[in-house]
């Protein structure tokens, strides 16, 4: 439901006026009072005690959001990276190995199990390790 408004006389500057019109689609508003009600609320929160409550929620969520959004993008972006080179080393190691289908199910079963295990921490040593002590 929306809150009944009330006119008010309020004089800015064009530069303060620009500012808000340049920001209202960032804040998610519809309006330039929208806009300024909100910058209110938040500036006043800020000063009262019993807001600060709502002020830091709504600081520690914007900061948080812009900071998962990031590091969502790196993340999916060094997947990407990470898959085509994972896939190009197949490709070689496929091109160059004879291994029978009976091997390759039960090597994936085995490395189903270790990266469960250790937590994906597998490390190189250990694989060359277990390679030598099989032969």
């Amino acid at each position: 439901m929306r809150k009944q408004r009330i006119k008010t006389g309020t004089m800015l500057t064009p530069n303060i006026i620009q500012l808000c019109d340049d920001n209202i689609e960032n804040a998610k508003c519809k309006s330039r009072n929208d806009f300024i009600e909100d910058a209110i609320m938040f500036y006043a929160g800020y000063f009262n005690k019993d807001d600060n409550i709502k002020y830091n929620s709504q600081t520690i969520e914007s900061l948080i959001v812009g900071t998962v959004g990031l590091g969502n993008d790196t993340i999916a972006k060094l997947l990407f990276k990470f898959s085509v080179e994972l896939n190009m080393m197949m490709n070689v190691i496929s091109a160059t190995h004879s291994i029978d289908e009976s091997t390759l199910t039960k090597l994936r079963g085995k490395c189903v199990m270790d990266v469960k295990n250790s937590h994906g921490k597998i490390s190189f040593e250990d694989t060359v390790a277990y390679q030598k002590r099989k032969q």
